[in-house]
């Protein structure tokens, strides 16, 4: 059985810049952790890290949201290992990759889960000030919890929701844990292009449209550009662009393409 460690910690102070030399000198107050191998929530105090060291040098993969650049900084003075040996998936960055810009996990956990955080960051490190633990690592854990739901969610329905800013919208984000390569999708996309052939496509769109977000479309490719696919849409029977960063999946079928009139390209 795989063992999947979910991680959050909290600092005893606030950092000044993420990314920075400074965050190793933060301090922790407490790790929160979810186990894949025994589904079990545990938040580790500062006597107990050599107990969370054991535990995360046997994990297949680290997960968390915004921990490569913020949490693993910060834990690793604290491990006797070098993290980076370890397998990391960072919510966060794939999330970012995807949209060209930032979304929280409030934003995500609210859109996707319909949950929400019990504070935020400095709220923790005013707890912690305050010795009052009890708030400080059901705080924690449940950043874990969101953490990991939204992981599960991800996995089950290969993307996350949020709220627009631009159009206060729900809309979609596609995210790549348990799918394939985007150059295995690129590959099927291309030999359909030149075969002819008919694809299949598990794809995401951007807005519920009143079919959901994620639908199997048969499509056959007429130009790609960049990121963007001109195609004739079976179910829509007209010609619709897809984002090949949002397709979950492509196979290629057993299916010619038809002559079809075409007008004029979207491209143009």
């Amino acid at each position: 059985m795989r063992n999947e460690i979910v991680l959050d910690l909290e600092t005893k102070s606030a950092p000044q810049n993420f990314g920075g030399r400074g965050l190793a000198t933060l301090g922790i107050s407490v790790v929160g952790v979810w186990s894949s191998a025994n589904d079990e929530f545990r938040a580790f105090r500062e006597h107990e890290f050599a107990e969370l060291a054991s535990l995360l040098k046997n994990a297949d993969r680290l997960i968390g949201f915004f921990i490569n650049k913020f949490d693993i900084p910060v834990l690793q003075p604290h491990i006797p290992f070098n993290l980076s040996e370890l397998p990391v998936l960072d919510i966060f960055d794939d999330v970012t990759v995807k949209l060209g810009h930032r979304v929280s996990l409030a934003s995500l956990a609210k859109g996707t889960l319909g949950a929400s955080k019990l504070g935020h960051g400095l709220d923790a490190i005013e707890w912690y000030k305050a010795g009052d633990w009890e708030r400080l690592e059901k705080y924690c854990l449940q950043d874990v919890r969101l953490t990991r739901d939204l992981y599960q969610y991800g996995i089950d329905h290969g993307h996350l929701l949020f709220e627009s800013y631009v159009d206060a919208k729900t809309v979609s984000v596609p995210v790549s844990w348990g799918m394939p390569d985007e150059s295995e999708i690129r590959d099927v996309i291309e030999k359909a292009k030149e075969g002819k052939r008919v694809i299949e496509i598990d794809y995401v769109s951007r807005e519920n449209a009143g079919d959901g977000f994620r639908k199997t479309r048969k499509i056959e490719v007429q130009t790609v550009k960049g990121d963007e696919i001109e195609a004739y849409d079976h179910l829509r029977e007209d010609v619709r662009m897809f984002r090949i960063s949002r397709i979950l999946g492509a196979k290629l079928l057993n299916e010619k393409v038809k002559e079809r009139l075409v007008p004029q390209t979207l491209f143009s």
